[in-house]
């Protein structure tokens, strides 16, 4: 039905477990990756982005699309790099979740980043990121308070408990 540069909408017949044939409009997607960027003292990195669909600016955390055959936590390292400007040492995934199974294939893989250190790359042409950094407990106050309204980086940082997890 529709091919993007990151997704495709396609018609899918199916038969359901209840034996009923049907058919459905799904997004494939190829997956994503979000991180939660600790430093020692429990900061956790945030962005101020920009994002067109929500038509607003959100805090969220640095996360992006899996490229073709790319492993999930090699995904994870280049975007934190190129959307904070720091790299890690260590990386754990902690959680993996679909973001909406009623109508996409797309599962998303937190993780964990320490050990941060300076590191420079480009953004992409099209994202407007401002990195921040934050306290663990300003961040859940964000969540709390609805200044955090993506799924993926509310999800992250309820779930990685300051980062101790």
């Amino acid at each position: 039905m529709f091919r993007g540069r990151v997704f495709r909408v396609v018609n899918t017949d199916v038969v359901l477990p209840n034996g009923r044939r049907t058919t459905f409009n799904i997004v494939e997607h190829p997956g994503a990756v979000a991180v939660v960027a600790r430093f020692p003292n429990g900061d956790v990195l945030l962005l101020r982005q920009f994002r067109v669909a929500a038509r607003s600016w959100l805090y969220e955390l640095p996360a992006g699309t899996l490229e073709p055959g790319e492993p999930p936590a090699s995904t994870a390292r280049r975007e934190l790099i190129e959307e904070t400007g720091w790299r890690c040492r260590t990386l754990r995934k902690f959680a993996e979740f679909y973001t909406a199974p009623g109508i996409c294939t797309e599962r998303m893989r937190l993780y964990l980043a320490t050990g941060l250190s300076p590191a420079s790359a480009d953004q992409d042409a099209d994202e407007v990121i401002q990195p921040i950094r934050v306290p663990y407990a300003r961040a859940l106050r964000m969540v709390r308070e609805g200044r955090v309204r993506d799924a993926k980086s509310i999800i992250g940082l309820m779930m990685c408990d300051g980062g101790r997890r």
